[in-house]
């Protein structure tokens, strides 16, 4: 459904209205008349919309951002050109919302929105929590998988470049994490304490029957091999024995 951002005399009236409509639907069926999962079809799709005319009505109440007649940009370039009604949007988890919001111009300079700022609006047009649901679910699945996930979940069709994008973006400060210094106190710490490293790993290896433990060699005798059928793995219990093995390292 396409957002716009409207001006309101009672706080949440939309929302209001459209909780009345949710409700009313579900009163007027009577028992038996639909089924668990009508139901919630009919409350994933109508419920996602109340959340979404909420969130769009916050934004419609905190006004434009407007912070006074002028505004310093970090440049050190005063931007004293004001213009409102400069509408920017983006998706949301519930869907599409606007923003109403008023810009700061100067000649020869980009300008500037100060509502952008105080809602830490995304450069992309996803909210960061809908980007960090896409990050999440690209690094378990196909961007094909993921699209078709974030659709069921949202209503919203994303295709895979866009996907790709924000998946990108994540990741991009992944080499800048892990390069950054050590803290001091876990330096002095860790040569106070030197690292000791240890590993263990084991093998379960089937073994000859003179070479099974007395008990093991019982129990495989006991009980009579079964050819497999079709596709499926031969029956290895009690016909093996554990191979183990540790090592153990200083670490620096």
């Amino acid at each position: 459904m396409e957002a716009q951002a409207i001006t309101i005399d009672q706080p949440f009236q939309a929302a209001y209205e459209k909780f009345i409509e949710i409700t009313s639907h579900l009163s007027a069926k009577a028992p038996g008349e639909q089924t668990h999962s009508d139901i919630e079809a009919y409350l994933e799709t109508d419920g996602r919309e109340l959340l979404r005319l909420l969130l769009q009505e916050q934004l419609d109440q905190q006004g434009p951002g407007r912070v006074g007649e002028a505004v310093h940009g970090s440049d050190g370039v005063v931007r004293s050109h004001k213009r409102d009604h400069m509408e920017t949007g983006y998706q949301s988890v519930f869907g599409a919302v606007r923003v109403a919001r008023t810009g700061y111009h100067q000649r020869g300079v980009s300008s500037l929105f100060p509502r952008d700022a105080q809602l830490n609006l995304p450069r992309q047009r996803f909210s960061h929590r809908l980007q960090k649901r896409v990050a999440a679910k690209a690094a378990k699945m196909s961007f094909e998988s993921v699209a078709s996930d974030t659709e069921t979940e949202t209503g919203m069709r994303m295709g895979t470049r866009q996907i790709k994008e924000i998946v990108e973006a994540a990741a991009q400060d992944f080499d800048a994490f892990y390069a950054q210094p050590c803290p001091e106190e876990i330096e002095q710490h860790a040569a106070a304490k030197p690292i000791q490293v240890l590993t263990f790993d084991g093998k379960g290896v089937v073994m000859r029957k003179e070479a099974l433990r007395e008990e093991t060699r019982k129990r495989a005798e006991a009980s009579a091999p079964q050819a497999p059928r079709g596709f499926a793995r031969q029956d290895k219990s009690n016909r093996k024995r554990m191979a183990n093995t540790q090592s153990f390292a200083p670490g620096n």
